[in-house]
């Protein structure tokens, strides 16, 4: 009876473990009925034309056969050509005297985050965050205009973090709309397909005017300082940027016939570690105006408690263009914004320099 029960149980085990081996697998149907669950109210003959006509998109890119077996694809089968309606008549619109509004619909909303303004809120800290201030400003000011659009629930309206900027970094930082949309878009960080460049004013001539950076990167457990590596080492992360030069400056030494170099940079973050394209640049001789830390001079003006050469305040770091697939459409955007004032400024400054000698 016993040898008997114990057999019994082995079964019921088995069975259970088939079960939830079943249960774990993806669902897999057509892509049609993927579709079709997404748009219940349009026929099939009509989401058939779709296909057809190129409007449909698996991870932005065209699918035209209704009938391709795929797992679940969640945002990433969408309807392209009909782009999702922006929220407000007139942007750019300030939203906080650091932070411009560039872009908002249902999925996303892109903001020029000024230098000095965190991206998203820090636990233990009553700062400030681009975050907040857009989710303040949709809830406060501009919900009038939100609340007059058929359609639009503004309660839902939630920024989410996606990516970050240095709080002394200031340019274009994007946030997700809903939970579907971050998903999507944290993917796209992820996978390196999520395009970020900086502009950047480095100190210092490089040698080649185009090329890519590389070393591994350890982050210290308070997750405050990368420790650098030109090799692969336990727990490191691999960092890749790409550089290309473009505009010098420069002016005679004290040293007869020698020169002085600095170099307006154009920056592409490959992977995107904490820090990167400021150690990277730093470790290939032209480390950026304003970089209290990894700056020699910078970093012995603040601890001596001098003036800033130059007077540059922040380092000369500047987050230019924003490359995505949108969430809802699949189509490829790209959002742009120029130097800061205080950036331009340092760039006028530096041109005149430099054609006065």
């Amino acid at each position: 009876m016993i040898a008997r029960l114990r057999i019994d149980l082995r079964g019921l085990t088995l069975e259970s473990a088939a079960m939830s081996d079943s249960e774990n697998e993806p669902e897999v149907k057509p892509a049609l009925e993927w579709l079709s669950e997404r748009y219940p109210d349009s026929p099939r003959k009509r989401l058939k034309d779709w296909f057809a006509k190129g409007r449909i998109h698996l991870d932005g890119v065209v699918i035209k056969k209704p009938h391709e077996e795929i797992a679940d694809p969640g945002d990433r089968l969408s309807m392209g050509g009909t782009p999702p309606p922006v929220f407000f008549r007139y942007l750019p619109t300030r939203i906080h005297a650091q932070a411009t509004l560039l872009y908002i619909d249902s999925s996303l909303a892109i903001v020029n985050k000024g230098a000095g303004l965190l991206s998203v809120p820090v636990p233990g800290s009553n700062q400030v965050s681009a975050l907040t201030v857009l989710e303040n400003f949709l809830q406060g000011k501009g919900a009038t205009e939100l609340d007059q659009q058929k359609g639009v629930h503004r309660k839902r309206l939630i920024p989410l973090p996606v990516h970050r900027l240095d709080q002394y970094t200031s340019g274009i930082i994007c946030f997700a709309m809903n939970p579907k949309a971050r998903e999507s878009l944290v993917r796209q960080v992820r996978d390196h397909t999520f395009l970020r460049e900086y502009m950047a004013i480095g100190d210092g001539k490089l040698d080649q005017k185009r090329g890519e950076w590389r070393a591994w990167f350890r982050l210290d457990e308070e997750g405050m300082y990368q420790a650098v590596f030109e090799t692969e080492e336990e727990g490191t992360t691999e960092a890749i940027s790409r550089y290309e030069v473009v505009e010098e400056y420069s002016w005679p030494t004290a040293v007869k016939g020698q020169r002085h170099t600095v170099s307006k940079l154009r920056l592409r973050l490959e992977t995107g570690l904490k820090h990167q394209l400021r150690i990277h640049a730093a470790g290939a001789g032209v480390p950026l105006l304003g970089d209290r830390h990894y700056h020699p001079d910078y970093k012995s003006a603040l601890e001596n408690k001098g003036g800033m050469p130059y007077n540059v305040q922040r380092q000369a770091l500047h987050a230019s263009s924003l490359g995505l697939v949108h969430p809802e459409t699949g189509k490829m955007r790209r959002f742009t914004c120029k130097f800061t004032k205080d950036l331009a400024d340092l760039e006028t400054m530096l041109r005149d320099k430099s054609k006065g000698q």
